[in-house]
């Protein structure tokens, strides 16, 4: 009796009334499993190349007609959560009073909070300029461009350019020179950077 058919041991009975809950047991830690992985997998971060040596994009006359009497240019590199970026810094000495600066940096984006490096890349496009009131949209410059300044006729251009999960950042002040050549500069800048990448 003990619930055992005729013929049948213990541990056959056990597997005979048990089966159900075992397999749904088992299902049960393999979906859990399965969505586990599903979801750490878009979670994961992923770091994009680094990008290379910003200053050789540029041509010496370049620069020499954007920053005149410029210094020695400086390279930077720097590492954020999902982004690694490349600068070249060029700036003018500041013993005459002048003040003429040029920051051009290649940042490329990786993969993290499941998203793509190109939907991470436009965030941050769309993140520059959410907090800055005055910005303008530049056609002809990659997928997306913009630029804002800062207040001012001497004010410092910030501009970038968008080109799938790659970010050209360029900044450029110049004292003596109008907002409007200031941004023609910067343009022309991030229009030499983006010819060689």
């Amino acid at each position: 009796m003990n619930g055992r058919l005729a013929g049948e041991t213990g541990r056959q009975a056990w597997w005979r009334r048990h089966r159900r809950t075992v397999a749904g047991i088992a299902l049960l830690g393999i979906g859990v499993g399965l969505f586990t992985a599903y979801l750490r997998g878009g979670s994961a971060q992923i770091m994009p190349p680094a990008p290379g040596a910003v200053c050789p994009l540029l041509r010496a006359e370049l620069l020499d007609l954007l920053v005149p009497g410029r210094s020695v240019s400086t390279l930077e590199n720097d590492r954020n959560d999902e982004t690694l970026s490349a600068w070249c810094i060029v700036q003018r000495p500041e013993d005459d009073g002048e003040d003429a600066s040029l920051m051009v940096g290649v940042i490329n984006v990786g993969r993290a909070e499941g998203e793509d490096p190109v939907t991470r890349a436009r965030r941050h496009f769309n993140r520059q300029f959410a907090a800055n009131r005055e910005r303008f949209p530049l056609d002809g410059l990659g997928e997306q461009a913009g630029y804002w300044s800062e207040l001012g006729p001497a004010g410092r251009i910030y501009l970038t350019v968008r080109v799938g999960a790659r970010l050209v950042h360029v900044q450029y002040r110049n004292t003596m020179v109008g907002p409007e050549r200031s941004r023609e500069a910067a343009v022309l800048a991030a229009r030499e950077v983006l010819a060689k990448l």
